[in-house]
């Protein structure tokens, strides 16, 4: 299964990303039991998506070399636009 990461994470580019299509996570409820949760398709992608983040690792971690290098010379062209449209957007808030 592969569809588009990034985004917020990583601001600007955007590359199909390999996941598999089932996933299994395993863990503990909020009162320590053990807890056991399975997905197929997109939701599997989403265990696999939000377990990475648990792990430290974002979309681009999972790029061949290629297109990790070629996502992060996009991100570099496009920081000055995502910096001016966060600061846009924080004004609109108010901070």
């Amino acid at each position: 299964m592969e569809e588009p990461g990034g985004r917020r994470s990583v601001p600007g580019p955007c590359r199909p990303v390999p996941r598999l299509d089932r996933a299994v996570v395993r863990g503990r409820d909020k009162d320590g039991h053990p807890l056991v949760i399975e997905g197929r398709g997109y939701f599997a992608r989403c265990l696999q998506h939000e377990t990475d983040h648990l792990n430290g690792r974002l979309y681009l971690n999972r790029l061949s070399k290629r297109e990790r290098q070629s996502a992060l010379r996009e991100m570099w062209d496009t920081q000055d636009k995502v910096f001016a449209r966060r600061a846009s957007a924080a004004k609109l808030l108010g901070k």
